[in-house]
């Protein structure tokens, strides 16, 4: 027997494609988006230019000094 589908199939196919993307991308990002108890956005911003700092430093792009001094002026208030 042949299924015929109807004018609605497609978008519901959407819509249950849609919620599964977002799940999935919500399951990925372990629901960090903005949930972060006891902390703010400004101090995740400071952890990803430091992790950032650190990456370049330990990749030999900056020398000691540079990344000495421009840790310190991120740790500034």
């Amino acid at each position: 027997m042949t299924r015929h589908y109807q004018k609605g199939d497609a978008g519901a196919g959407m819509l249950v494609l849609m919620v599964v993307l977002m799940v999935g991308w919500l399951w990925h990002d372990g629901g960090h988006t903005g949930h972060m108890s006891g902390s703010t956005s400004a101090t995740r911003t400071e952890k990803t230019v430091l992790e950032f700092l650190d990456e370049a430093y330990a990749r030999g792009e900056i020398t000691r000094d540079e990344y000495l001094r421009k840790r310190g002026d991120l740790m500034r208030p």
